[in-house]
């Protein structure tokens, strides 16, 4: 029951273009019956007429204020809640839109008892140069935070996400040893040197972590994506 909400909330999000669309057509549709309504009621000339009149305004107008209602709700979602809410993990991201890739964890071949500092460090080397990414600017790119940035609470993602037959974009992060991507959050417009959205990073443990953002065209299929190093510190 608890995931039912966020679900219902992010899709909502997700198809704010067309939610949007039929809700200006329903305001158009409602805004046209109010005129007809108007010019009916000063039109007529007996009680009956002006009292059907009367009724047919009434429903006009509280299917206006019910639509645009709707559409103040949905804006506020988008522009507000939806960038606020709490990260997603990737399991739950596939049940709700089974187009997205789920990525899984990667196999480490680290022999047992080796636990020093140097293994460690070769272990998460190899990890990561097994990772394919392309940071291209204008088109996949982070640029907040850079390769190599501190970082501590929430931060805002800036990048761009500009490719050909685009569809969508999530993106994501792990922790640099064991590759176990978690979703953050996704969106389906276009992003140009923008805010791609917020990373709330109080809860991580301190350590090195990949941030990844994945582009993904109109049939799903994620693209290379652009990858960073970050550092995350814990707050004073």
């Amino acid at each position: 029951m608890d995931m039912v909400l966020p679900s219902v909330l992010r899709g909502l999000a997700t198809y704010q273009t067309i939610i949007f669309i039929l809700l200006g057509i329903g305001i158009l549709v409602y805004l046209r019956m109010f005129v007809i309504g108007v010019s009916e009621w000063k039109k007529s000339i007996f009680g009956l007429e002006r009292r059907f009149a009367q009724r047919r305004l009434i429903a006009a107008s509280t299917g206006l204020v019910l639509l645009f209602l709707l559409l103040v709700g949905e804006f506020l979602l988008v522009t507000l809640i939806e960038p606020r809410m709490p990260a997603q993990s990737s399991e739950v991201l596939a049940e709700m839109n089974p187009s997205v890739e789920v990525t899984s964890t990667l196999p480490t071949d680290v022999e047992s008892g080796q636990s020093s500092s140097s293994t460690e460090n070769n272990q998460e080397t190899a990890e990561q140069s097994n990772l394919v990414f392309e940071c291209v600017e204008d088109h996949v790119e982070i640029t907040y935070p850079n390769d190599g940035d501190r970082i501590s609470g929430s931060i805002e993602i800036m990048g761009s996400v500009n490719v050909d037959n685009f569809g969508s974009y999530k993106y994501e992060y792990s922790p640099t040893g064991n590759i176990n991507w978690t979703t953050i959050a996704a969106g389906n417009q276009m992003k140009l040197d923008e805010s791609i959205g917020l990373w709330y990073t109080s809860a991580l443990t301190p350590g090195r972590y990949l941030l990844r953002l994945v582009p993904l065209d109109n049939a799903g299929e994620a693209l290379t994506p652009c990858i960073v190093t970050v550092e995350v510190y814990a707050e004073e």
